[in-house]
């Protein structure tokens, strides 16, 4: 398996490049606010601090908007709307920490998340606080190499959106709309897009209102995004289609608090991450080894109850272990649910179950020939992906879709398997899973989640 690893270095070290050192076209009415450099004439600065911190309780009533911004904070951003239907005017506000020194010098304070909230009118008592959320506003270093993505909230009826943008070269943008109704905020719908400049390779859209959700896909290969540039330039938009375009079933509506718990960046806003007890699979039999606690882990899913993450043992020995994790956040659990000695990937929980992928690992024999000479070399290389899922206790584990790359490999092959795996969404009782091929195209399918129904629906570039 060192091949792949080697590739995937190569490739994340050329992005890493690549990304810091190209710019692209803005999206159009898009504007973004940079950081700035704490300097000695006093501009600007910002406070770095691996560590969270909690945000501190708003006040529950005020008798205008500044009365809700406490000491060490200021309001980034607000918007004038009636939610309540009163004939009053209610705010929807951003908050940020900030620290000013005696020479009026400001420092952004990392450490502490940016806080969205909202006030509703209440008569002659003024104002009272409707709700504080921590997680559904990115921070100033959230943005990637283009800066503080923030962009200022906008309005309409009883409804309020929060915009963002950011990212280099490969850039991305998000629009989230929260409507007010009995007393309760609803996620309404969502839109996401992510490209190279103006050039969009995916798009996502949510109606939670109608139950539908709009998928649209372009390759993201440099070859075929290539063959559309010129076009794009001309401003040929119409012509240069997508590779794939699908729908899919949304689950049940959310509240405002549920959506932001099961954003992917709510983890960075955990302030505790004490462990209290943990539980072994009985098919985890190297619990040693499992040494990475959920405050050190990047976390690949998470939701109001718990989080999942893949910790990585003795990499490059014959050691080499991937575990499953499961981290509950209100029992303080810590759960190693799964082993393997191939890649686990994708985590996630569905309908209480936990789905996740794994490789298709066999002994392969590759035939090289180098300045003239043949050699003759066999590796342990994943041939395919599996997806599978278990109970929540890592029980009943079964496989529910498998793609091998070749039905039957060759006793020799002549040249290198491409590197295979798998993402997949799951959404109204159906699962959608790609295949990733390296540089070929990647084939989507459509299932029920027990895998049943299984059914090609097309592939990116088609």
């Amino acid at each position: 398996m060192k091949r792949k690893y080697i590739l995937i270095s190569i490739v994340m070290g050329m992005g890493v490049l690549f990304l810091a050192g190209c710019t692209g076209g803005a999206i159009e009415n898009q504007t973004a606010v940079s950081d700035t450099d704490e300097t000695e004439d006093g501009a600007e600065g910002t406070e770095t601090d691996d560590t969270p911190k909690e945000a501190q309780q708003l006040p529950e009533t005020g008798g205008q908007l500044t009365d809700f911004v406490p000491d060490g904070w200021e309001l980034l951003d607000s918007v004038e709307l009636d939610f309540n239907e009163d004939g009053v005017s209610d705010y929807v506000g951003v908050l940020q920490a900030v620290m000013e020194d005696e020479e009026g010098v400001q420092t952004y304070l990392l450490e502490y998340p940016r806080v969205l909230f909202a006030i509703a009118s209440g008569g002659e008592e003024g104002y009272r606080l409707d709700f504080q959320d921590v997680n559904v506003i990115r921070g100033r270093d959230e943005g990637g190499v283009f800066g503080d993505p923030y962009q200022p909230l906008t309005a309409e009826g009883t409804s309020f959106t929060t915009h963002t943008y950011g990212g280099s070269a490969w850039r991305w943008w998000e629009n989230y709309t929260y409507t007010y109704r009995e007393g309760v905020w609803w996620l309404a719908s969502s839109e996401e897009a992510y490209g190279y400049g103006d050039y969009v390779t995916d798009y996502k859209k949510n109606d939670w209102e109608s139950g539908v959700g709009i998928r649209k896909k372009r390759s993201s290969d440099w070859g075929p995004m290539e063959e559309n540039f010129e076009q794009i330039e001309n401003g040929d938009w119409e012509s240069v289609g997508y590779d794939l375009e699908y729908e899919v079933q949304l689950d049940g509506q959310m509240t405002l608090e549920q959506a932001g718990k099961r954003w992917w960046l709510a983890p960075d806003r955990v302030t505790d991450w004490e462990v209290k007890e943990k539980i072994i699979a009985a098919d985890v039999t190297e619990p040693e080894d499992m040494t990475e606690l959920p405050g050190e882990a990047y976390i690949q899913y998470t939701d109001e109850n718990r989080v999942l993450y893949i910790s990585h043992s003795g990499a490059g020995t014959d050691r080499e272990f991937y575990y499953l994790v499961m981290y509950d956040l209100q029992d303080k659990v810590l759960s190693g649910l799964a082993q393997a000695e191939s890649s686990i990937d994708y985590p996630r929980f569905y309908d209480g179950k936990i789905y996740y992928s794994t490789e298709i690992v066999e002994s392969v024999t590759y035939r090289e020939v180098e300045d003239g000479k043949e050699e003759i070399t066999k590796e342990e290389d994943a041939v395919g992906v599996r997806l599978n899922r278990m109970e929540l206790d890592g029980t009943g584990k079964e496989v529910i879709f498998e793609y091998r790359y070749l039905e039957t490999v060759p006793e020799i092959m002549e040249s290198m398997l491409p590197y295979i795996s798998m993402n997949y969404e799951i959404s109204g009782g159906e699962i959608v899973a790609e295949v990733y091929l390296g540089g070929e195209p990647h084939p989507f399918y459509r299932m029920k989640t027990d895998g049943s129904g299984q059914e090609r629906i097309g592939k990116v570039p088609k």
